[in-house]
């Protein structure tokens, strides 16, 4: 389809767009050489269009199948050129190897970590995709329902293959569904995981809420967080970061991928974060997981390293990626600051991470090859090392923003429960 070049007007509004890029000083730490280099980030999305303007070239494998079966036990290509499909996906893994090229009379939207290797399995399908029975996709497991035998969705299947796979966070803007095994295998092989709040007046939804991820809020240009669609504040009792997510400039537009239209939500807050962390990861790439959370929550805004401070609203307050760059996380415990180890009820539990590094140690051990003797020698008991683990948008219309708004930073405690609330898929 042809792209329409934009008046000078709309392409002044394009430009805005970019206000997260230029404020949070993106540009600088890439110039530093600082773009995420030598680290893997796992995007969990709906299906993906890799070769939209500003992904292509950029280092993304995807994952063929997708992990969500249609009634008649096919599974859906995790790939579309299909906008309704693949729109939401190819936005949010924008935001973070975006290449920075633009289309005619575009704007370029540069993700915050373009070196990352970015790792990509499409779980969900998103509400409005129509399969080949002109039937609303469902993400359905190999026995015909949203559980396989073991109680695990696609998204919590997609969890375990990134953390087999080498991913060092995995950033998830989809929810509705439990993913505490998959969860808990990220934590023990020490992953950050960071997903997106519900976008509806502070309803809590999965995995967002589970123990120990990194649940992400949006704010505007102005520094304020997004109302829900009801006009309430999107407070939270398990937000811990917020990111920039109100009036982004994103790719594509419902007439033509190389079209360009502003977006908001917890979305594309979600990678940007996700991006933030794969940047100091690099700079810094002895720190755990859980001391990447720490320096996240010590390093909060424009006010330098300082002491967590809670509220509903921004959690520990704005991801700072100047913040997060000038301190070596090493400094911190080596502990996930956000993960509640006391309650057996929460999920994931710690019983349930400590029970996958059991399993991980056994393996090891079980595949540590034995020394063999020679003839009339004695056998030499085999050594096994001990290795350490650590637990560790809404699419608005073209040239649109949406969201009003709240204000940033106070106190809470870190514990946190689940919950089964669910929200909206737009976000």
């Amino acid at each position: 389809m042809a792209f329409l070049a934009p008046s000078a007007a709309a392409a002044g509004t394009a430009e805005s767009g970019l206000w997260w890029f230029d404020r949070g000083d993106i540009q600088a730490a890439h110039d530093a050489g600082f773009d995420g280099s030598g680290v893997k980030v796992a995007v969990i999305d709906s299906q993906i269009n890799p070769d939209v303007v500003g992904l292509r070239g950029a280092d993304v494998t995807v994952r063929e199948p997708s992990y969500c079966l249609d009634p008649s036990g096919r599974p859906y290509p995790a790939m579309s050129t299909d906008y309704v499909a693949a729109s939401h996906a190819t936005r949010v893994a924008s935001m973070i190897v975006g290449t920075g090229e633009a289309p005619p009379g575009g704007a370029p939207v540069k993700g915050v970590a373009p070196g990352v290797e970015l790792l990509f399995y499409t779980a969900p399908v998103l509400d409005g995709v129509v399969n080949e029975r002109g039937e609303d996709a469902e993400c359905l497991q190999e026995d015909g329902t949203s559980f396989d035998e073991d109680g695990r969705e696609g998204l919590d299947h997609a969890i375990s293959d990134a953390v087999a796979d080498g991913a060092d966070i995995i950033s998830i803007s989809s929810f509705g569904t439990d993913a505490s095994k998959g969860i808990a295998e990220a934590y023990a092989n020490d992953v950050v995981v960071v997903a997106g709040m519900g976008n509806d007046d502070g309803i809590d939804v999965l995995p967002a809420a589970l123990n120990g991820v990194v649940a992400v809020q949006a704010f505007g240009e102005d520094g304020k967080i997004q109302n829900g669609q009801y006009g309430k504040p999107n407070v939270s009792d398990y937000v811990v970061t917020a990111g920039p997510g109100i009036g982004l400039l994103l790719q594509g537009a419902s007439d033509s991928w190389e079209a360009q239209s502003l977006g908001s939500g917890t979305s594309y807050a979600t990678p940007i974060v996700a991006g933030m962390l794969a940047v100091v990861k690099q700079k810094y790439p002895e720190a755990t997981a859980g001391q990447l959370i720490q320096s996240l929550i010590h390093n909060t805004g424009t006010k330098g390293e300082h002491e967590p401070e809670w509220n509903s609203g921004t959690g520990y307050g704005a991801a700072s990626l100047t913040g997060m760059l000038a301190v070596d996380p090493a400094k911190y415990p080596d502990e996930n600051p956000i993960f509640d180890t006391e309650d057996p009820n929460a999920s994931p539990s710690l019983a349930m991470v400590n029970e996958v590094k059991a399993a991980n140690e056994n393996e090891k051990a079980t595949a540590s090859p034995q020394p063999s003797s020679a003839p009339g020698e004695a056998q030499q008991p085999s050594e096994v090392s001990a290795m350490p683990w650590v637990i560790g948008g809404i699419v608005v219309a073209v040239l649109i923003v949406g969201g009003i708004i709240l204000a940033i930073v106070l106190t809470r405690s870190a514990r946190r429960q689940t919950t089964d609330q669910g929200g909206n898929h737009d976000r």
